[in-house]
């Protein structure tokens, strides 16, 4: 059976903090019940009760799996912080990707060559960013990790060559990612650089400030439909067909020609084409 998880470390915690006396007997707090055998199901088994000696024993048995008292910790903290009173360093409340950003090493460490990435706390580049030194006034975030690490093969124009260039994360945006965005000052565009299909625009709506899709222009990405463009990926993504349908007004142009002709290139065809990008505007 897989272990317990940090939410089911919360719900445990939750009991002996607040001395209760039965929970909603669900999926989560079946397996708990499986992997400890505390406490006692109702006769309906809606239910898990607790006497006060059983959640003495829920306390011990916890503090046993996790290796810590879950009366008397919040997992508050890094990995390593939550490691100085737990065997299980993965309850720590702030997870590694939460602290640090994965970048284009110009234009904040020119010393750095260029076709190599830093892994930066975000504390720093926000410092950086915020300094009135501060010349950048773009924020690329790139989906894909292959188009990041070629980021200086692709054909961009000249201001985007002095922008901050952000992986955006595997599957989702990174929580670091996330709190950078939203912490940029004003005067910094945000630009997500993504896929020409309905999961990259979808990426770019929902990426916290984004003004601007990096793409190419609609006679280049006509002519790269015949080479490159996979209609049988596209209708895979019907659920992000569905939702640039309920948000139509933003990138209007780029949508309906995504929609229109079933297009699916992606940012690996930009690079292998050496296809020109250019920057559209979100118009709402």
């Amino acid at each position: 059976m897989a272990r317990l998880t940090k939410v089911h470390a919360n719900l445990i915690s939750n009991v002996l903090k607040k001395c209760s006396a039965k929970v909603s007997y669900n999926p989560n707090w079946q397996k708990i019940y499986a992997e400890l055998e505390v406490g006692s199901p109702d006769e309906s088994t809606r239910y898990l009760l607790f006497t006060a000696a059983q959640r003495h024993q829920l306390n011990e048995m916890s503090a046993a799996y996790f290796g810590c008292s879950l009366l008397m910790t919040s997992f508050k903290g890094s990995r390593k912080e939550v490691s100085h009173y737990s065997r299980d360093d993965k309850l720590a409340s702030i997870k590694p990707d939460e602290q640090y950003l994965l970048i284009k090493p110009q234009p904040l460490f020119t010393a750095v060559a260029s076709d190599l990435a830093l892994r930066v706390p975000l504390d720093q580049i926000i410092k950086l960013l915020e300094s009135p030194d501060n010349t950048i006034t773009h924020v690329v975030v790139v989906e894909n990790l292959d188009a990041f690490d070629y980021w200086n093969e692709f054909s961009v124009t000249a201001d985007l060559r002095q922008a901050l260039v952000v992986y955006r994360g595997h599957d989702a945006l990174a929580k670091g990612v996330k709190v950078l965005l939203q912490r940029l000052p004003k005067t910094i565009e945000v630009v997500a650089f993504v896929d020409v299909d309905p999961d990259g625009i979808k990426i770019a709506l929902t990426t916290p400030k984004a003004t601007q899709i990096l793409s190419s222009d609609f006679n280049s990405l006509s002519l790269l439909i015949k080479s490159s463009s996979y209609s049988k990926d596209f209708d895979k993504q019907h659920k992000a067909v569905n939702y640039m349908q309920k948000h139509p007004d933003h990138w209007p142009s780029l949508q309906q020609f995504i929609i229109e002709r079933r297009v699916s290139i992606k940012q690996q065809h930009l690079l292998a084409f050496e296809v020109p990008l250019i920057m559209h505007n979100r118009k709402s």
